[in-house]
């Protein structure tokens, strides 16, 4: 487990789908909460071209948005230099089905940041992509597309092993988002079985030294109850050695650092 005080997964106001809490909003409540250093993580734009999938059309920033959030973060860095660690960062989107896009959005904006995950939110089946958390409906689809729950969620982990095995350039994050992530509707959707290759995606995982999310997101939503990854998980990451940083996810200021002080 970390040894600093840090939530590493954090959004803000220039998130397409979040509250439009200030950033100092964030900040203060991470100061509150006593942490040491706080990890923006902000939904990075699409690789020009692609369409995007989301029902709202809000899966990342725009490039315009993406410099200006940069640019704020910058200057609050300098502001709060004396008391708090803020880290400049971004969550991009592995997309499956356009991997030059996703290596190229990734070398646009590295150099920039000082921190970052890698996550995937939608899976390439036949012709189009899918969103995994976006709604239970959503979800369903991917079941119905896969042929089962557990099939859904065996499709999820191959698109995690992909994602972790392939080479996305200098500048690719080494922090895997919300590993169990098709968890978040598991009371609508409960699995008939554990997925066939979990077991093997986390020895991927492993062997290709990323660093795990301990998103506590899931605990918040109501078909979830779950963190990502869930508990009996969490036991073999840990078993192999993987690091893990704790994210609260947070879409609004006052979920900085929520669900921290659960009993592992």
């Amino acid at each position: 487990m970390q040894l600093i005080k840090w939530d590493g997964h954090v959004h803000s106001p220039y998130c397409p789908h979040g509250t439009k809490d200030p950033l100092e909003a964030y900040i203060e409540c991470a100061l509150v909460q006593g942490l040491e250093r706080i990890s923006f993580t902000e939904h990075a734009p699409l690789p020009e071209g692609l369409v995007d999938p989301a029902p709202d059309n809000d899966s990342g920033m725009s490039f315009a948005t993406a410099e200006r959030y940069i640019e704020e973060l910058k200057t609050l860095r300098d502001t709060y230099k004396n008391d708090i660690d803020i880290r400049i960062g971004m969550e991009f989107d592995y997309w499956e089905h356009d991997v030059d896009g996703t290596r190229d959005i990734i070398a646009r904006y590295g150099p920039e940041l000082t921190d970052g995950i890698l996550s995937l939110h939608y899976l390439w089946i036949e012709d189009r992509y899918y969103m995994v958390d976006f709604s239970k409906e959503s979800f369903g689809e991917i079941v119905t597309a896969t042929g089962s729950v557990t099939a859904a969620h065996e499709r999820y982990y191959e698109g995690i092993q992909a994602l972790v095995m392939t080479n996305l350039g200098t500048h690719q994050p080494k922090r895997l988002g919300h590993l169990t992530l098709p968890t978040k509707f598991i009371q609508a959707y409960p699995l008939e079985q554990t997925p066939a290759n979990l077991d093997e995606t986390v020895r991927k995982i492993r062997q290709a030294d990323f660093t795990l999310d301990l998103n506590t997101a899931g605990l918040r939503k109501p078909l979830c109850g779950l963190s990502y990854p869930y508990p009996e998980l969490l036991q073999l990451t840990q078993s192999l050695g993987i690091p893990l940083v704790y994210g609260s996810d947070a879409h609004l200021a006052k979920d900085v650092g929520a669900d921290f002080d659960m009993k592992w």
